[in-house]
């Protein structure tokens, strides 16, 4: 598969850097937690989620290679890092609800 050739006018711009990588789920879940960063503990995370460290996480998030083994996540661990996602945007809805619904001093 030939890469797309891109200008360095489109090389550039965020924007568009950031739509391309979102159309792979390694790339788009590294933009994902690079944009998060500081919002979100990652190690955590991990634990929250996975059950693991934040190393065995980090060394997924950027492809590193272990062991002689490049690491990436599984299409199973994908999918629960959108349904972690999905479970945290729920729990921070259902903390603003109950914000709203308190009493004011």
């Amino acid at each position: 598969m030939e890469k797309e050739k891109i200008t360095f006018e489109q090389f550039c711009d965020p924007e568009y850097r950031r739509k391309q990588q979102m159309q792979l789920k390694s790339e788009a879940v590294w933009v994902v937690f690079h944009e998060l960063d500081g919002l979100l503990n990652v190690s955590k995370f991990a634990k929250r989620y996975f059950n693991k460290t934040q190393s065995w996480f980090a060394q997924k998030l950027s492809g590193m290679t272990v062991c002689n083994k490049k690491r990436a996540f599984t299409p199973d661990e994908y999918s629960a890092i959108s349904a972690s996602l999905r479970d945290i945007a729920k729990r921070l809805n259902d903390y603003a609800d109950e914000i709203d619904k308190a009493k004011n001093e």
